[in-house]
């Protein structure tokens, strides 16, 4: 519901800013044409667009500074280009038969920037432990549906990064090769970002097949460039922001649902750095979710000395529930919990009861330590006690930084469902952890649909970059030697380009519907 009222304020936006440009027009005709064509917007119906000629300059200039560099950089990125193909169309091929039950322009540049646009950026579903198979395959990233429609504003600047580098590509590598630049722009269809570049099509044509190339694969090549630029920012965030923030020792706690069970006097606050879950260390969030994890996998017991368990013991008559645990507390002591004794072979008889009510707090802050309840032999000091309670919870002592523990039981879903952390933890007031977090997202969406945006542009399809690339290669005089007969490639060519938008289609409406059954399935 929420991207629906955003798109819906946004097709709002549009009408009114399409009313004014019509009103403008009738009635201020001769300033308002002036302002158009010197500021080089143009209003239309769901589209905003912005051409320049003031950027050709500067493109030129920079192509021209570092002719050689550039040179051996567009020739790495025909040959990149051209090994990425075949793996682009098994990708793409394989994604449109793959189940998923697991989880305007002057070249095909721009046009495949839109295409990428909505197909997102490459995935690799994480397999569970009884598998070996990871399935590598193209996702639809859709805001609201499975990317949070608070981060629309990363996903929509990631994108016009991309495009406008994309299309710098082609501009450099076109002044490179003599070849005219008449303009640069960028246009917003709806909310998605694409910038364009017009080259002088003849001289374009004209140039021979490996100088085309190296124009047609540059803004390909770019992205990857920028895709591997933007992910070694990311993987070195914690290290550039030291001096700010202290990383990999702990998590701060960002924010917390209202619907959180965490909320509350004896619960989690933002701002509360956390160190520890029972026994597991937190060092960021990779380890957050690990230890999440840990509790239900390994669930925690305590070492208790005797005289606690005597001094403590609040036993009723044991009865057994319906699930099988048993039961020796009363129903109205909240704050207790049936614990199994866990006898060691190894120990002289203790004389204590196979189970006992004890208070689930008390008994973890008077504990020595925890055991397994696999291996009840691991208390230095006192025994091995196990709380009583279904699969489904578990018992989460949540250490906090100069705050007393939080000890919360319930299942561990509820807090990665309900909190947000953050593993930069700030070592000043000047800055707290959203300023490394959003700059660490914008990294990250970047990077995606950089590898997005170049595997979706290699592609042989209409509109994209591949489809221009497997039209200069027929050209290519060795083609033309076996296949002299021009009626003959451009069928060849044809029937390529054809059978790579059939798929890329396929693809698109294949994930476009898993995503949509998705959210129907958790509305």
């Amino acid at each position: 519901m929420e991207l629906i009222f955003a798109l819906a304020l946004v097709v709002v936006i549009y009408l009114v800013l399409l009313f004014f440009d019509g009103f403008f027009k009738s009635c201020m005709h001769y300033p308002y044409d002036a302002f158009l064509r010197g500021t080089g917007l143009s209003i239309k119906f769901l589209r905003l667009q912005w051409r320049t000629t003031g950027l050709n300059r500067s493109i030129v200039k920079w192509s021209t500074k570092y002719p050689r560099i550039l040179d051996w950089n567009f020739n790495v990125g025909v040959y990149l280009s051209l090994l990425l193909m075949p793996f682009a169309v098994v990708l793409i091929v394989a994604s449109s038969f793959h189940s998923g039950n697991q989880h305007h322009h002057g070249h095909g540049g721009s046009g495949a920037s839109a295409a990428a646009a909505a197909a997102g950026g490459s995935k690799a579903p994480s397999s569970d432990r009884h598998t070996e198979q990871r399935m590598v395959e193209l996702d639809l990233l859709i805001p609201g549906v499975n990317l949070p429609i608070s981060e629309i504003g990363y996903y929509i600047a990631a994108l016009a990064i991309n495009s406008i580098v994309h299309e710098l590509g082609h501009g450099l590598a076109a002044v490179l090769e003599d070849v005219q630049i008449r303009g640069f722009g960028l246009q917003v269809m709806l909310i998605i970002p694409i910038a364009y570049t017009q080259l002088d099509t003849d001289q374009l044509m004209a140039l021979k097949v490996w100088k085309r190339l190296r124009v047609l694969c540059a803004g390909i090549w770019h992205n990857l460039i920028l895709g591997l630029f933007t992910y070694l920012l990311f993987v070195s965030t914690p290290m550039l922001f030291s001096s700010l923030y202290r990383t990999n020792e702990a998590v701060i706690v960002t924010g917390l649902k209202n619907n959180s069970p965490l909320v509350g006097a004896r619960g989690l606050e933002q701002g509360d750095i956390i160190k520890s879950i029972n026994a597991c260390g937190i060092h960021h969030e990779e380890s957050w979710f690990a230890c999440l994890l840990q509790t239900i996998q390994s669930p925690p017991a305590y070492c208790v000395s005797t005289d606690f368990v005597h001094l403590n013991d609040e036993s009723v008559p044991i009865s057994h529930k319906n699930d099988g645990l048993i039961e020796c507390c009363d129903s109205e002591n909240t704050a207790s919990s049936c614990f199994e004794y866990l006898v060691d072979a190894n120990e002289d008889d203790v004389a204590l009861p196979q189970h006992m009510c004890l208070n689930i707090r008390k008994t973890i802050e008077n504990s020595f330590g925890y055991c397994h309840h696999h291996d009840s032999g691991q208390c230095a000091e006192g025994h091995c006690f196990k709380p009583s309670i279904n699969n489904y919870t578990t018992i989460m002592q949540i250490r906090r930084e100069a705050k007393p523990d939080v000890i919360y039981i319930g299942h561990p879903a509820d807090l990665s469902r309900t909190i947000q952390i953050s593993r930069f933890v700030p070592k000043t007031n000047l800055f707290g952890p959203g300023f490394a977090d959003s700059i660490q997202l914008l990294l990250k969406y970047v990077t995606v649909f950089a590898l997005g945006l170049a595997f979706i542009n290699v592609m042989p399809c209409y509109g994209f970059d591949g489809q221009h690339i497997v039209n200069t290669l027929l050209t290519d005089n060795l083609i033309q030697k076996r296949i002299p007969q021009k009626a003959t490639r451009d069928m060849i060519s044809l029937v390529i380009n054809v059978i790579g938008t059939l798929f890329v289609f396929i693809l698109l409406i294949k994930v476009f519907w898993l995503s949509l059954y998705r959210v129907l399935v958790h509305a």
